[in-house]
């Protein structure tokens, strides 16, 4: 089922112990477009350290509760390598984090016969993956990961206009892959409002810029069906986007 990362943010954490926590914020893979770490705050332990938990950690969130168990007990979490709120995350502390937790590194895996997921724009082509044709890195850090409480408030520029920003993400919460990406257009009144868009029409992240480039006009994305975020994202939506954006875009 398709999930808002906004949703999430703030539900209470439990360790297999019993501790709790709050969600603080999520980290993807730039690269796949796929969540990576949950970065939870736990207590006065946790006060000046970024503690983050490995995806495959993560039991099902549980939505009427606002309750999202953790299959780890506290004692591994507080003996987590640390690293500092403002530093990025390298993949030198990747590799630290993934030796504590006994584990093998996504990036090991191989990849060569991924056969990736289809196009919403056109469901007989496969893509490699979900993501922006272009990442601006800046400084060339040596990170793939990037912060969702990050991206969220970057400006929206399409092919004639600049407005909005980026309101949310969409994952799919069996795969934790992100398919959509909700913005806020209320920079153009009077028509102002939210809509959802597949993350495959997104040609450039610039985390220097802080902005999305579309490759979409001004007027396509006001015409498009408006997004109620109090509305589950269900086949019956997704097909009014797909006829929707299937019209808009050629991929």
């Amino acid at each position: 089922m398709k999930r808002s990362l906004n949703r999430l943010v703030g539900f209470s954490v439990k360790a297999k112990d019993g501790d709790k926590g709050s969600v603080k914020d999520f980290l993807f893979d730039e690269e796949r477009w796929t969540i990576r770490y949950l970065e939870v705050k736990l207590g006065n332990i946790f006060k000046n350290r970024k503690v983050l938990i490995p995806r495959v950690n993560l039991g099902e969130p549980e939505w009427m509760s606002e309750h999202f168990p953790v299959n780890l007990n506290m004692e591994v979490i507080e003996k987590s390598p640390g690293i500092d709120f403002d530093s990025p995350v390298s993949r030198r502390y990747e590799q630290m984090l993934f030796n504590h937790y006994a584990m093998q590194p996504y990036w090991a895996q191989q990849y060569a016969g991924y056969s990736g997921i289809a196009s919403m724009l056109d469901p007989n082509r496969p893509v490699p993956s979900r993501y922006p044709e272009k990442v601006v890195d800046e400084n060339d850090i040596d990170t793939s990961l990037r912060s969702f409480n990050e991206v969220r408030g970057y400006t929206i520029e399409s092919t004639d206009d600049r407005f909005g920003h980026i309101e949310d993400l969409i994952i799919e919460d069996e795969n934790w892959h992100v398919f959509y990406v909700v913005i806020d257009t209320k920079d153009l009144l009077p028509w102002s409002k939210k809509v959802m868009l597949p993350i495959e029409v997104i040609s450039e992240i610039s985390y220097v810029g802080r902005k999305a480039t579309i490759k979409m006009t001004r007027d396509d994305i006001e015409a498009a069906p408006e997004f109620d975020p109090s509305m589950a994202v269900n086949e019956e939506y997704e097909k009014v986007l797909y006829d929707f954006y299937g019209r808009k875009i050629k991929v």
